[in-house]
């Protein structure tokens, strides 16, 4: 079969509402994903508008396209991970499968996070004409982590193991103060 993310939207929606195990990840990691495109759009619009040379934007281009990379990753290795921990358990090896369904979704979210941040940085820079679409692309980030953040605090409710709570309460404290410190805006009209 071939990997998630090389189907089709309407594909991508028909698996995830067909399957008989919920694919909350992988559908929060291809949300990032879009969200991360639309940022890095509004970036590249804005470079090519303002004709601004230099450094800062190739930089954050370059970081923006490696996240959205990345987050298409996650996405495919989450459509494969109910699998990948049936396999490992079975192996004898059920804290590995636990530990994969737990660092998805932080890596998730880690990426959430500093795409939000860039974005909130470039708003001075931002050009006038994909201002509103940066402030979209920041709100479905914030959404994303957000939701990621609660993949994780589910899977570690659903098992509350000493290690894995051990590993990852801590991740749950700081991912969620970071999240708090996104300023996303709340109307375009103000």
């Amino acid at each position: 079969m071939s990997v998630i993310t090389d189907q089709t939207i309407a594909q991508f929606v028909d698996v995830v509402s067909g399957q008989n195990h919920a694919m909350a990840g992988a559908t929060i990691a291809a949300s990032a994903a879009q969200a991360t495109a639309l940022g890095l759009a509004c970036v590249q619009i804005s470079q090519n508008a303002l004709q601004v040379k230099g450094l800062p934007y190739l930089e954050q281009i370059q970081r923006l396209d490696t996240i959205k990379d990345a987050l298409l990753r996650l996405c495919d290795q989450d459509a494969t991970a109910i699998a990948d921990f049936v396999a490992l358990r079975e192996a004898g090896k059920s804290l590995d499968g636990q530990r994969l369904l737990c660092r998805i979704p932080v890596d998730v979210c880690r990426f959430c996070v500093e795409t939000a941040v860039t974005l909130q940085k470039f708003r001075p820079n931002v050009y006038e004409r994909v201002h509103d679409d940066m402030e979209m692309s920041i709100c479905l980030l914030a959404g994303a982590a957000q939701a990621a953040l609660l993949l994780l605090d589910s899977n570690l409710r659903i098992w509350p193991q000493s290690d894995l709570l051990a590993e990852f309460e801590p991740v749950v404290e700081q991912l969620g103060q970071e999240i708090a410190q996104l300023t996303s805006v709340r109307r375009i009209r103000i």
